[in-house]
C-alpha cells in the first residue's frame, strides 16, 4: 500500500489525510501538541478561550456536506450570537445571526472539529518535520534533533507557505507558489473573569482601532457558564509590532479594549496574550493546490485560496481528488 506522509494537522491536513487513508497508510505529523490548527482552544483552570478561528461560514454546497455530519453529531453548531459593529463612536450597527446564515463554531469547543476529524487516523503530535530529503523515489522525513521520522511514497505539506517553503525550496512551482503568498499575524488576548459582564454584543467587529475583533466566548453553543472574553488585533499592527515584547503588546491591547467597548482588564483574573505568526492572508487567484507526479510531493492549504475555515477544506478536497486519480 502506498504510504503518505502529511505535514501539519490543521483542517487541510486532516481532512486530505481523512480522504486519503481510504486507499493509502497515512501518516500525520504536528508539531504542536494537539490538532485543528487555528480551529484551536486555550485552556487557563476552568477558562476555554477560542483564541484562533473564531466562526465559520459554508457558502459552497460542498462544505455544508462535509459540515453536515459534524452538526447532526453535535461535533459543529450554530452560533446565534448578538453582533455589533464598534467605530470611534460607538457602535454603529448591530444585527443577530441567524439560521439564514449559520455562522458555525466548534462544540463545545473550537478544536473539537479537530479532534473529530483526526479520530482514527494516525496523527503524531509533537512531532516537527524539520527536513525533508528526497531520494531514489521516497521521502525521507527528520525531526528537529534530525532523528528519522519515517520513509514515504508521497510527501504533502499543509502548514503555512513559509513552513512549507522550508521543507521544498527548490521545488519548481511550489516555491513560486509559496513566495506569493503574504500571511498576516494576528494578537490574541484572552480575559477570564470571575463576575458576568453586561455587554451589549456577543461578537463585535471593531472598526478604526488596532483591534479587530472581541467575543464572549462563553455565548458560544456548548461553553461553560465562565465569562471570557476573546480579542483580536488588526493583522496590519501585528504584522508592524510582531517583534514587541509580549507585556508590552497585552498592554496596548488592554486600553484599545477600554477605549472600544469599556472593558476594565484589571478585574479579570486570566489576561493571556497568544501570537499567531501566519493568521490570515488575503483572497488569491490560482490554483486550490499543489501536486507533482514526478516528486510524488502535494501541497494544500487556506493560503492557496483565503484564510478561511472554507479555503482550506477547498485546497484539501481539491488536492484529495487529485489524488484519486493517481493512487
Amino acid at each position: 500500500m502506498t504510504r503518505v506522509a502529511v505535514v501539519g494537522a490543521g483542517l487541510a491536513g486532516l481532512v486530505v489525510a481523512g480522504r486519503l487513508a481510504r486507499a493509502a497508510d497515512v501518516v500525520v505529523f504536528e508539531k504542536s501538541r494537539g490538532v485543528g490548527g487555528r480551529m484551536a482552544t486555550r485552556y487557563y483552570g476552568d477558562f476555554e478561550f477560542d483564541h484562533g478561528a473564531q466562526f465559520f461560514t459554508a457558502r459552497s454546497p460542498e462544505f455544508r456536506d462535509f459540515l453536515e455530519p459534524m452538526v447532526a453529531g453535535g461535533n459543529v453548531a450554530a452560533w446565534n450570537a448578538r453582533f455589533v459593529e464598534i467605530s470611534g463612536a460607538g457602535i454603529t450597527a448591530s444585527r443577530s445571526w441567524d439560521d439564514a446564515y449559520p455562522h458555525y463554531v466548534g462544540s463545545p469547543r473550537m478544536n473539537s472539529v479537530g479532534k473529530h476529524l483526526a479520530a482514527g487516523l494516525d496523527v503524531r503530535t509533537n512531532t516537527e518535520v524539520s527536513r525533508a530529503v528526497h531520494t531514489e523515489a521516497k521521502w525521507l522525513l527528520f525531526d528537529g534533533h534530525d532523528a528519522p521520522l519515517g520513509r514515504f511514497d508521497w510527501l504533502i505539506l499543509t502548514a503555512p507557505a513559509e513552513q512549507t517553503l522550508r521543507l521544498a525550496p527548490d521545488v519548481p512551482g511550489l516555491a513560486e507558489l509559496c513566495r506569493g503568498a503574504s500571511m498576516h499575524a494576528c494578537f490574541a488576548l484572552m480575559l477570564g473573569f470571575d463576575s458576568p459582564l453586561d455587554l451589549p454584543f456577543d461578537a463585535a467587529r471593531v472598526r478604526g482601532r488596532d483591534l479587530s475583533w472581541i467575543s464572549a466566548n462563553g455565548s458560544k453553543p456548548g461553553r461553560n457558564a465562565c465569562c471570557t472574553l476573546v480579542v483580536h488585533s488588526t493583522n496590519r499592527w501585528a504584522d508592524d509590532n510582531f517583534e514587541r515584547g509580549v507585556g508590552e503588546v497585552r498592554q496596548h491591547l488592554v486600553e484599545e479594549l477600554a477605549v472600544a467597548a469599556g472593558v476594565d482588564a484589571a478585574t479579570a483574573s486570566v489576561c493571556e496574550m497568544h501570537r499567531w505568526r501566519y493568521a490570515n492572508l488575503d483572497k488569491r487567484q490560482g490554483p486550490t493546490h499543489f501536486v507533482d507526479p514526478g516528486r510524488r510531493l502535494a501541497a494544500c492549504g487556506d493560503w492557496f485560496v483565503r484564510g478561511r475555515v472554507e479555503a482550506a477544506f477547498r485546497s484539501a478536497a481539491g488536492l484529495a481528488d487529485a489524488f484519486a486519480q493517481l493512487l
